[in-house]
């Protein structure tokens, strides 16, 4: 067959880097990445996993109940377990193909407190963002083994008859062509550019979830956005850079605007550690009672915080230095904005999902955070779940022979420019901090009325960018109790109530 490969991966962030790596140990060598970009892996500022060397006692089980109880027990306990199991498994890869994290003086390896987690286990690099290093050394290990790394290229379809997918529709300057596989994993990200304001970087366009959905893949938990609760909400040129909560491991203090520790009324025992989902919600209650900041937020104290300790931190330091802000003299304004996705393709713990030969790691898949996760697991899932899913591709030994298709993709800019900015902006009010059921279904009726529009079919990426706002619509309508950054609030805006209650 024209133009096949074994093994297909949509995507080169760590998800993808950690698969390809592995599949290479265990003797695939027919496997082609096709990317856009990077993703937010160049982003990434930690790592968690569970060292035989931890001085605090941590082991796998505590690492499994912390991500259990930050998914507030709606992970699937099996991923979750198999995860946590094998955390010293991926750093173990990591490290066979020259990634190096930072060391205490003493040789140790360095390990940080962020939210979520019971003990420091957040492995990280101080010189620069632990993403860059690992992008840089595994894509040129990869290229240095032979493994083929197309560049600029957007998955816009999956080829499949419903029951399994044998391969992908790749755009690329040169056009559409089909790529034939025996095995598809896709490590396409998630959701975050749906969402105006984000974290996210400009190539993960959110369009995936209808493409997987139109393949017949079933998917998990995609109500679940999440929200990271410490982003720089300015000065301008600052803002959309994380504080890191490892910051509240190094001592660092959430304030509202009457100088009070807030956090400190629900976790007496200080801000290291607390949940992503407890850390947004208690700024929410901040600023619905009238003590937020200008832009909705709160105040991170980092002015008594060591100067080394800070520029350990160089993205965050000099980003904020560069734009006039010095964190060892002034305050700095933080706040939630829409960060990562909880939710996604649905797998088993081969990380195949319901369709035969088709695979999802990272933040493509769904199941194992649950409502929300603990920060750095973005990282370490996309580690684990690549692994895990190169031993399933391996176990499961695929092939799909003789099956065609043809190419079927419409691009029409001004069908894309008529909706997808209205599209967009029913997402960022319907999916945002508070979810109020009256206005899910009001955006539902007019996502309906956006597909059933004829000319919607002009555009592909218009036509999935709308099915995927829509999924999430009426996921977040199902599911009518408030869990992780999940908040139902189904009264109106002016009562009392409202103000006031905010469901923990």
């Amino acid at each position: 067959m024209k133009n096949k490969t074994e093994v297909v991966i949509v995507g080169i962030g760590l998800a993808a880097l950690a698969t390809a790596a592995r599949l290479y140990e265990l003797g695939k060598r027919d496997i082609a990445i096709y990317t856009e970009s990077y993703g937010g892996t160049p982003y990434i500022a930690a790592i968690n996993f569970v060292l035989p060397e931890n001085p605090y006692g941590d082991t796998p089980e505590q690492y499994f109940k912390d991500m259990m109880n930050a998914g507030y027990q709606l992970n699937d306990a099996a991923l979750v377990k198999e995860m946590t199991d094998n955390t010293l498994n991926g750093y173990e890869l990591l490290k066979r193909w020259g990634v190096k994290f930072a060391k205490n003086e003493d040789g140790s390896t360095k390990l940080r407190h962020v939210s979520g987690h019971t003990f420091p286990r957040s492995l990280c690099c101080t010189t620069e963002l632990i993403g860059v290093e690992i992008v840089e050394t595994m894509v040129k290990a990869l290229k240095e083994k032979g493994i083929k790394i197309v560049m600029d290229a957007q998955c816009v379809n999956l080829l499949s008859d419903g029951k399994k997918v044998y391969g992908v529709t790749i755009k690329t300057e040169d056009g559409l062509s089909n790529v034939y596989a025996d095995n598809v994993v896709a490590a396409w990200g998630g959701v975050g550019n749906l969402f105006g304001k984000s974290t996210y970087p400009q190539d993960i366009k959110g369009n995936t979830l209808a493409i997987a959905h139109n393949a017949g893949a079933k998917l998990v938990d995609i109500e679940f956005l999440e929200y990271e609760p410490m982003v720089v909400l300015s000065p301008e040129g600052a803002v959309g850079e994380p504080c890191p909560t490892a910051m509240l491991g190094e001592g660092a203090h959430l304030l509202n605007t009457d100088g009070e520790r807030f956090m400190l009324k629900v976790r007496p025992e200080g801000e290291a550690g607390s949940p992503k989902t407890l850390i947004n919600k208690e700024i929410w209650k901040q600023v619905d009672a009238g003590k937020g900041t200008e832009h909705r937020g709160a105040w991170v104290d980092l002015r008594h915080i060591s100067r080394d300790v800070l520029k350990a931190y160089p993205w965050f330091f000099d980003r904020l230095m560069d734009n006039g802000v010095d964190p060892n003299l002034e305050l700095v304004e933080v706040g939630p904005m829409a960060h990562s996705f909880s939710g996604g393709i649905w797998v088993d713990g081969n990380y195949e999902s319901s369709l035969e030969g088709f695979f999802a790691v990272g933040e493509a898949c769904g199941g194992v955070h649950g409502a929300c996760r603990c920060a750095g697991n973005a990282a370490s899932q996309a580690t684990l779940s690549g692994l895990l899913c190169a031993e399933g591709v391996n176990k499961l030994s695929r092939n799909n022979n003789g099956i065609e298709a043809s190419i079927d993709y419409k691009v029409d800019e001004e069908v894309f420019n008529k909706y997808v900015p209205k599209v967009r902006e029913l997402a960022v009010d319907a999916l945002g901090i508070y979810r109020k059921g009256e206005l899910l279904k009001a955006a539902l009726t007019e996502l309906q009325n956006i597909e059933a529009q004829d000319d919607l079919k002009n555009d592909t990426e218009a036509s999935q960018i709308v099915e995927s706002v829509r999924l999430m619509v009426q996921a977040a309508l199902t599911r009518e109790e408030s869990r992780g950054t999940h908040m139902r609030i189904d009264f109106p805006e002016s009562s009392d109530e409202f103000k006031r209650k905010i469901i923990l």
